[in-house]
């Protein structure tokens, strides 16, 4: 009875819960770089640059005074010169041939310098003195060639590099294109967003007219009761607007299948790059946007013809637990659908959070994500008991004033992690909005930045340091300055022990990186790869198993999105590390004995599964390694790939390919004859990536026959010298 009891409180969800960063992870990692098209540079405000754009030729064109004064020849200074005409902006002067020795020319600031002048007096250093009709200039002082004149080119080059691909396009930029005489901007495409709000409650409050028919031009509609103002659609369609979209208002759609299908075959056959719907993604019997996604509605016994997928269906996160995330395939195409929650702060949050990265990648953005900083908390924050929370806050500068915050920090250097101790610093102080219950609105009011807060239980005290994603502004944070993501320091509401079962367990538990052989030491590291020893590493990510029903029963009250022994990644890193074994034990019966050495099967595991600490974890392993397995982890292995693109420096041609190859039959066929974790698996390549850092190849291992891609890409180099492996594949 006790067995039954666990099993049906273990009963997966149909869309596992997933971590931010995770989801995060999956949004990008099939966000698309849109196409680049050619538009008037005055146009491009907003834009991310496709291209380099060059100087077609120097600035100034011509020597230019920077000042008013007179143009002169330095030998004839100090002394006395007769002034024979005027150079000024537009109307330079005109000379040809030589001009005889002792003569100046009055010139303004930025016209052109006489060629046969190499000097400018300012106007304030001449004495001015008449003889009969003709001017002359009395110059007491000496003065160098090239005194108060702007060389040719010596503001802009010729060919010089003005702006770079990946560039935003902003007022500056502009002006410097103009500036050089630049017209057309080569640049991605801005992507096209369309919104609808879901609910049969919802009324527009900027139509006009009393519900029941009494027409009043300057009064909205008066909602009737049991209905409310639609908020979201007009506030998302202004953040779209601010992100850089071209934006299309699907309106407001009713509770009701057909119309919810019809209204985003509407956008997809309008062109629409992402759709973005607000409400129907919950758990209510008229949430309805999930099911017509996936095409289980029938209509008038025609099958629904909108054909997706759904990548993930819920997030650990606070507020935008609902978030939803998938495709439609077209011909020509796939738009990405996000179903935002309806309740508005809700909305405000995943649409900062998941859509505008999206947006950002798909317009060029180099760094899509939202840039983060760090501040001081003002006040305690007491914490979220079931999921980690972003906390609408206000930032609050300090003038002059030090504030005393000692604490440590995981940074990153490039890519090498380390930890710096931050002393004594000007930290902005976090001021919380308020009431953060994500109905209330108002709540998003001023609010500058979301605080990056951990689940509790327990709080974060006052002058807590603490990370912060900016969504509103940039606060001059340009993409090369994005701080890493600080933990901050919680006070225990009670502190569980070792003896806490399996949560207990995972708590206790001393954090980071844990390895079965020693860490690598920078100073002894062996780098090159024909020094380092035969291993292959499979980094797998924390575990803690459940060892009876008791701990199965009390591992049921932990949210399912937070269980740790029912998490699949675990018992794919298990197979892969299996797999792994075998392929090696294959490969050392037909290895040729010119070959020295074994090769030998390690493990490593990281602190989680998200992409961040995969990719640390990588970047350890190489240190000791010729080849690095990062088990899957994530949906479709989305994590796992990502994690391979963080954590190496180079790529390795043609080996993804390969292991493809080995399972080309699990992930090929027709879209229609897929599962739904088929079709993810197929569409996110499989989960398969590779790359390479510290002379180490890194691979990514697909979520499925972990044996067949593991020796289609691998086996093959276990028994040919390291210098050779690139051969086999290119």
């Amino acid at each position: 009875a006790r067995a039954r009891v666990g099993d049906a409180a273990m009963a997966p969800h149909r869309y596992p819960m997933i971590s931010m960063p995770e989801a995060i992870d999956m949004v990008l990692s099939r966000a698309p770089v849109l196409p680049v098209e050619s538009v008037p540079f005055r146009d491009a405000i907003g834009r991310v640059l496709a291209s380099d754009v060059f100087s077609p030729r120097p600035h100034p064109p011509f020597p230019a005074s920077i000042m008013d004064g007179y143009a002169v020849r330095s030998v004839d200074c100090p002394g006395t010169l007769r002034v024979v005409g005027a150079s000024r902006a537009g109307a330079p002067h005109d000379t040809h041939g030589s001009v005889e020795s002792g003569t100046a020319v009055y010139i303004t600031t930025g016209a052109p310098v006489p060629c046969w002048a190499d000097a400018v007096v300012p106007v304030e250093r001449i004495v001015t003195l008449k003889e009969n009709t003709n001017e002359q200039i009395k110059v007491d002082a000496s003065y160098k060639p090239g005194t108060n004149v702007r060389a040719v080119g010596s503001d802009i080059a010729l060919h010089e590099t003005l702006l770079f691909s990946g560039d935003v396009i902003g007022p500056h930029e502009l002006g410097i294109a103009a500036l050089a005489g630049i017209r057309n901007a080569e640049t991605h495409a801005s992507p096209r967003l369309a919104v609808l709000s879901t609910g049969d409650e919802l009324v527009d409050p900027f139509s006009f007219g009393d519900v029941s028919g009494d027409d009043d031009e300057n009064e909205p509609k008066r909602v009737a009761s049991g209905s409310i103002y639609d908020a979201n659609r007009h506030m998302l369609l202004a953040m779209a607007v601010e992100a850089g979209c071209v934006t299309t208002d699907l309106g407001i759609v009713k509770d009701d299948p057909l119309a919810l299908a019809c209204a985003i075959q509407n956008a997809v056959a309008t062109g629409a790059d992402i759709i973005v719907a607000s409400g129907g993604v919950s758990e209510g019997d008229k949430d309805y946007l999930k099911q017509v996604l996936l095409g289980e509605f029938s209509f008038d016994g025609q099958p629904d013809t909108v054909k997706g997928a759904i990548h993930f269906g819920r997030v650990l996160m606070k507020p935008g637990k609902p978030l939803t995330f998938g495709e439609i395939k077209t011909n020509t195409k796939t738009v990405l659908l996000f179903g935002l929650p309806g309740n508005p702060v809700s909305a405000a949050v995943t649409f900062a959070l998941c859509v505008k990265p999206a947006v950002r990648r798909m317009s060029g953005y180099l760094n899509p994500h939202p840039p983060r900083i760090h501040a001081v908390l003002g006040h305690d924050i007491v914490l979220d008991h079931e999921r980690p929370e972003y906390h609408r806050a206000v930032l609050h500068w300090p003038e002059g004033t030090v504030r005393d915050v000692q604490d440590k920090v995981d940074m990153t250097l490039g890519n090498c992690p380390y930890q710096v101790n931050l002393g004594t610093e000007n930290l902005p102080t976090a001021i919380s909005t308020g009431r953060q219950i994500s109905s209330r609105l108002t709540s998003m009011k001023g609010a500058e930045v979301l605080l990056e807060l951990p689940k509790g239980p327990g709080f974060c005290g006052k002058d807590t340091r603490v990370s912060a994603l900016l969504i509103r502004g940039e606060l001059g944070v340009s993409r090369e300055m994005h701080m890493g993501r600080v933990r901050p320091v919680v006070t225990p509401a009670a502190a569980p022990t070792a003896n806490h079962g399996v949560l207990g367990a995972a708590v206790a538990k001393t954090a980071g990186v844990t390895r079965n052989d020693s860490s690598c030491d920078s100073g002894k590291t062996r780098r090159r790869h024909g020094e380092k020893p035969k291993v292959i590493t499979v980094v797998m990510h924390e575990m803690v198993p459940a060892l009876n029903v008791d701990e199965l029963l009390e591992e049921s009250t932990i949210p399912d999105g937070e269980r740790r022994v029912t998490d699949d990644g675990n018992d794919d890193g298990f197979a892969v590390l299996s797999a792994a074994i075998r392929v090696v034990a294959e490969s050392n019966e037909t290895s040729n004995s010119n070959i020295e050495g074994t090769w030998q099967v390690s493990q490593v595991f990281a602190e989680s599964g998200t992409s961040a600490s995969l990719a640390t974890t990588i970047r350890h392993a190489a240190c000791t390694s010729q080849i690095v397995l990062v088990a899957p982890s994530g949906p479709a292995g989305v994590s796992s790939q990502a994690a391979v693109v963080v954590g190496t420096d180079l790529g390795f041609p043609g080996l993804a390919d390969r292991m493809r190859h080995g399972i080309e039959g699990v992930v090929s066929g027709d879209d229609k004859e897929l599962n739904l974790k088929e079709l993810a698996d197929k569409h996110a390549g499989a989960g398969v990536g590779a790359g390479q850092v510290a002379g180490c190849v890194v691979l990514s291992v697909p979520p499925r026959n972990a044996y067949h891609a593991i020796k289609s890409g691998v086996q093959r180099m276990l028994v040919v010298p390291r210098e050779k492996w690139e051969g086999l594949v290119l």
